[in-house]
């Protein structure tokens, strides 16, 4: 079995998007030195053509970021990075015909763009909503990462005029819902040869990564397909045909243990349950595996600083 990778299984063209990085926190006073402090990354690398950096030396770079005293900054850096005419992916995406196909896209080929988060998407009826999760552990450099992707998805939407619902503007989980009468609205001027065009680069450049699954990513995926029943440590162990002290280790490498990443797959679920009204909060609590309602509304109070009556549909 082919086992998913950590910080150095995955990596990033740093022609895509890392010079917004660091352009954007210059713009801010941070000097580039202390900007690449620990990186392994020098400023000749970042003219080199099809140049990869690994996520740990990304994860150092958003941890530089992070002091940085700018609280805009991830909507500055998400602008950046969309509207840069030298990245293939945010091209492709800013020319497909229908922001459905455009979030399709992003996310087949996310790993060229932002390796280190994991997309989600779920019906509820009519309306999609997309979630963000941890692809790799992060650290301190976690809430930034997800900040970024965050608002280049709301970038996106701004860019193909279309108001996103319950929108958040925070690193939780929860990013946005959009409509599928959304999702279908037509560019003025249909651009197919030119998203064909990029599309093709697209592909070409996804063969130069390795699409391996970061660590948690896998998790999270077998973990969805297993609802409602959840995985224990030692059945996610064996599932990867490692020891669970292995895997213990492999999570601490990733600033995170199974339970924290089981807290965080629980809040995202929860937030979208909990906007279903036919499910009764005993149910969701059975669902996420708490033991009673009464330990449900304490994590749901935990996570938001809310109780989940505040959540539900008025």
């Amino acid at each position: 079995m082919r086992r998913p990778g950590g910080y150095q299984d995955k990596q990033l063209l740093v022609a895509h998007g890392v010079p917004e990085l660091l352009q954007a926190a210059q713009r801010r006073g941070a000097s580039l030195h202390q900007l690449l402090a620990g990186t392994t990354l020098f400023e000749a690398d970042l003219q080199k053509p099809q140049f990869r950096l690994h996520a740990g030396a990304l994860q150092r770079l958003l941890c530089n970021l992070n002091k940085v005293p700018s609280p805009e900054l991830p909507a500055v850096i998400a602008q950046a990075i969309l509207l840069n005419p030298q990245i293939p992916v945010c091209r492709l995406i800013l020319s497909a015909p229908t922001l459905g196909k455009a979030l399709r896209y992003l996310w087949f080929y996310r790993q060229q763009l932002w390796p280190l988060c994991l997309p989600v998407l779920q019906w509820q009826g009519a309306t999609l909503r997309l979630t963000l999760l941890p692809a790799v552990g992060m650290g301190a450099a976690q809430e930034l990462a997800l900040a970024v992707c965050q608002q280049f998805v709301l970038a996106l939407c701004a860019a193909r005029q279309v108001r996103c619902g319950d929108a958040t503007q925070s690193a939780a989980p929860l990013l946005l819902q959009l409509t599928s009468a959304q999702l279908a609205q037509r560019l003025e001027q249909e651009q197919r040869a030119e998203c064909r065009h990029w599309r093709q680069i697209c592909c070409q450049q996804a063969k130069l990564l390795p699409r391996q699954p970061g660590l948690l990513e896998w998790l999270s995926r077998q973990q969805l397909r297993r609802l409602p029943d959840w995985l224990s440590p030692d059945e996610a162990a064996a599932m990867l045909q490692l020891h669970p002290a292995a895997l213990k280790r492999l999570l601490a490498e990733q600033h995170c243990s199974f339970s924290q990443w089981q807290d965080l797959l629980r809040n995202q679920l929860a937030l979208f349950w909990l906007s279903q009204p036919e499910l009764s909060n005993r149910q969701l609590a059975a669902r996420l595996g708490y033991s009673d309602e009464h330990n449900f509304r304490r994590a749901v109070k935990r996570w938001t600083g809310l109780l989940p009556s505040a959540f539900r549909p008025g």
